[in-house]
Parts: structure tokens; sequence; C-alpha cells
């Protein structure tokens, strides 16, 4: 595999109506894409993306938690606007607090948007990729995938998840002309604290949690790993230094620190 140029490409982008998601559509179009198709669940965000961007663009709605609305958005792209070359399934959102406190419906909409919007999202353009022997899927994780926290037990296996299906779909399409990315990002200045659940404790310290959170990276930071893991057909991809340092070292931590570290309460450090 050698990945996909994005000059020329089409690209279609979940969440593309703020953060990550809008930063990576105005990169791409900044790039050169042949046409850029924003996607989110609020039609107007993914319209205004969609204006911002240089070049060729296209808004659609989709809730990508819906399988049934995915497969047809998959359809209607394909239809309307031709082969995708570049997927990034970056849609997501969180829930923050004690495991008990939350509810079995918060973590059915934080798994059906998280996770199983990223393998809805691979189930339905990637058989049109792999038919041409030509693609790449960048698949949104954190490092919450292998950094973990008591207060984010939802959060972080369903971005876990994101890497291990990400794995495990790159080996499957390998060969196929098919490339698939994981990106883990670190603290990154995005809307995710305010379209998070808090619960317990944490529903306190939402507002502290979203002033931190504009003192992370710029979403254009992932942006660009994101082109670059689709240019040059990247497997994982920490990105910020507190995600490298994870990425690299965490492995080499003994257990029982990993499991203080774990134990630590996230609203410390809000």
């Amino acid at each position: 595999m050698s990945g996909v140029k994005i000059a020329g490409a089409r690209v279609v982008i979940t969440g593309a109506g703020s953060g990550i998601g809008r930063a990576t559509a105005l990169r791409c179009s900044r790039l050169g894409a042949e046409e850029v198709v924003c996607v989110d669940i609020d039609a107007e965000a993914a319209e205004a993306t969609a204006e911002t961007c240089e070049g060729a663009a296209a808004a659609w709605r989709c809730d990508v938690s819906d399988a049934q609305a995915v497969s047809e958005l998959a359809e209607g792209i394909e239809e309307r606007h031709g082969p995708v070359d570049v997927l990034v399934n970056n849609a997501g959102v969180g829930v923050g607090g004690p495991f008990l406190e939350t509810s079995v419906e918060d973590w059915d909409w934080l798994i059906s948007i998280n996770l199983d919007g990223v393998a809805y999202g691979c189930h339905a353009f990637g058989p049109g990729m792999v038919e041409r022997g030509h693609g790449q899927v960048v698949n949104i994780a954190s490092a919450a995938a292998f950094l973990m926290t008591r207060d984010m037990a939802a959060y972080c296996a369903s971005k876990a998840a994101v890497v291990a299906f990400s794995r495990c779909l790159r080996a499957d399409w390998s060969g196929t002309g098919v490339g698939v990315s994981a990106i883990c990002p670190g603290v990154i200045n995005t809307p995710i604290p305010g379209n998070s659940r808090m619960v317990g404790a944490m529903r306190d310290k939402q507002e502290q949690l979203e002033r931190t959170f504009r003192y992370g990276h710029s979403p254009d930071l992932v942006a660009k790993a994101i082109v670059k893991a689709a240019e040059k057909d990247h497997g994982v991809v920490p990105v910020g230094v507190e995600a490298e340092v994870a990425y690299r070292l965490v492995p080499f931590v003994p257990g029982p620190i990993q499991g203080l570290m774990a134990r630590t309460p996230l609203g410390r450090f809000v």
C-alpha cells in the first residue's frame, strides 16, 4: 500500500462541522482535493464548513450511529459525486464520570457514535474502495486508547476499540490497495467537551474542562497528521507530545504505576 494523495482525491469527512473534522476539510481543500464532502449530524455546520472550503465541496447530513443512514450516505455520495478515495471517520462524543453513575443509555449513545459509527462507515464505503483497489480509511481514535482514566471508562473503551478495529481491518485489507490508519490525538482544542455527557462529580467540571481544552493543540495539527497518514498509509499515529509520550512509554510502565495513573481522578486536572 502506498496511500492516497489528497490532491485530486475525493475526501469524505464525518463530524466535519467543527473541530478536527472542519480543520481536515479545510486542509484537504487547500491541498487541492478534487472534492471535499463534509458530513455532520448538524446540517448547518456541515454546510458552513463546505462554504469555507477553497475548492469544490459539498455538505451532507448523517447520523453515523444509524447504520442504514450511513449506507444511504455512501450510496448517495457515490451516485451524486463519484468514487470516494479517502474516508475520515471523525465524528465522536464523550462521557465523563464514574461508570456506575452513567446509564446504559449513556454507554449505548457513546459506543454507537465512537465505535459503531466508525464500523458503519468502513462497511458502507469499504466495498467500493476494495473493488477499485484504491483508497484510504482514516479512523480517529484518541490517546485515551492507551492512557486509561477512571473517569472515562466508556470513552477509553471506545477509542481503544477503534485502534484495535483499525489494526484488524488494516490486516484484513492488506494487499487490496486500501489502507487503514488510526489517529490518536492528545488534548486538542475542539468542542468535544461541550458535546459530552458528564455525570457525578464531573458534571460540575464541564465548564472547566471546556476551558482546559481551549489550551490544547490546534485541530489543524491533527488535520496535518490525517493528511500525512492518508498519503503515506501510516498505521497508528499519536498526535501531540502527550500522546507521543504515552504511546511510546506506557507499554513499558509497570502495571502498578499504570493503575495509579488510571485511579487519579480527571477532575484533579480541571
